[in-house]
Parts: C-alpha cells; sequence; structure tokens
C-alpha cells in the first residue's frame, strides 16, 4: 500500500521544476524532504539562520551528495560569508539545489536580506514553512516565495508583521489634543499650543520606537 504524501507536495514539486520557491503555512517542510530528494539535491537546515554555519552546512551537503566528498571544516571556517556564497553558486552549477527551512517568521531583517540574494541565483530553489507573522523588513524575501496553502492562510489569518504604532502613536496624539483642549480655555493661541504638544508628544514617541 502506497504511504500517503504530504499536503501540497504536487504544487511544490511543479514549482521547484519551473525554479520557483514555496512557502507552506504552518507544516513542517521536514516531511517532504525525503519525496523532494528523489529528484533534487535537497538539503535541510531547519532553520537559516546563523549565516556562516547554515551556509557551511550547505555547501557540505551539497559536495557530499554530489562529489561523494565531505570538504574539511575548517577550510570553510575561515572563508567569510561572501566568498561562502561564491562557492555556494559554484557548487550549484548544473544542478538544482532545493534548501529546506523551518520558521520564515523568525528571520531577521539581516538573514532575510542575505537570503534573499542567494534566491537570485537560477540553480537554487527554497522550501520554507510559515507558522506566523514575519517581520516587514523580510516582505522583499517573501515576495520570492509562493504559499501553496494560501486559502488556508488567509483563512486564519496571518501574513507581514503587522504594523500598528503609526495608528497607536495618532489615537494617542489625537486624546492628547482633546485633553489639553479641555483643560484650557478654547482660544487661538491655546489651540496652537495643544497642536503643538500633540505634535512633539508623536514625534517623542516616534523616535522612541526607532
Amino acid at each position: 500500500m502506497q504511504s500517503k504524501q504530504p499536503d501540497c507536495v504536487k504544487k511544490i514539486l511543479e514549482n521547484i521544476k519551473a525554479g520557483k520557491s514555496s512557502l507552506v503555512w504552518r507544516k513542517n517542510v521536514f516531511n517532504y524532504v525525503e519525496i523532494i530528494s528523489e529528484s533534487y539535491i535537497t538539503v535541510y537546515l531547519n532553520e537559516l539562520s546563523p549565516i556562516k554555519s547554515k551556509l557551511i552546512q550547505l555547501i557540505a551537503s551539497i559536495q557530499e551528495i554530489r562529489d561523494r566528498k565531505v570538504p574539511e571544516s575548517s577550510q570553510l571556517q575561515r572563508m567569510t560569508i561572501e566568498e561562502l556564497k561564491e562557492m555556494l553558486f559554484k557548487k550549484s552549477s548544473g544542478i538544482k539545489v532545493v534548501v529546506v527551512f523551518n520558521h520564515f517568521e523568525r528571520l531577521t531583517p539581516s538573514t532575510a536580506r542575505f537570503w534573499l540574494s542567494v534566491s537570485g541565483h537560477e540553480r537554487i530553489v527554497f522550501l520554507g514553512s510559515v507558522c506566523g507573522n514575519f517581520k516587514k523588513e523580510a516582505y522583499g524575501f517573501y515576495q520570492a516565495f509562493e504559499v501553496v496553502n494560501q486559502k488556508v492562510m488567509k483563512s486564519e489569518g496571518s501574513g507581514s508583521e503587522m504594523d500598528i504604532t503609526i495608528p497607536f502613536i495618532l489615537i494617542v496624539g489625537a486624546f492628547v489634543f482633546i485633553c489639553f483642549l479641555k483643560v484650557s480655555l478654547i482660544g487661538s493661541v491655546i489651540l496652537i499650543s495643544a497642536l503643538w504638544f500633540a505634535f512633539l508628544v508623536i514625534r517623542t514617541l516616534l523616535y522612541l520606537i526607532r
């Protein structure tokens, strides 16, 4: 009896064939590794940080699968992140590499920017999971993916990190303005003072959240 395939596997395989990266909402993508590795060099990294150690793991895995040879870890450790990235591109020439990871929502801005630069390589495809709201700075990397079960994600209500700070600050500013008017005599000077005070409160709050 044939074992049941994980959800969305058909769409994921279609995307890989077309060179597209895929995200799966609230699924452990490790469950896809065995199926994908039947057709492509597949490396499971669990998560994409820290960058250097994950790059070394990725390069070593590709070399082991492709060349049946494990590179010396000390040699790779001495290389910079940019040098490792160039080596990754060279190792990926002529083949298709699928990088599998979980928890897209945990990516930091710098980590997302780096892997976005890697995703531009025509021979490297990503398969990841997303289990919650991600940082808005990771949106550029997010655009490199297709969410294969997007209907489920939308029905459960998620996506990029909601930024409610600006509306909240504007509400606070309006509240301060109204309170200031209530405790003061209504007049042009008082009105200008109230507006200025509200502006200072908003500006201070914006500075503090940066």
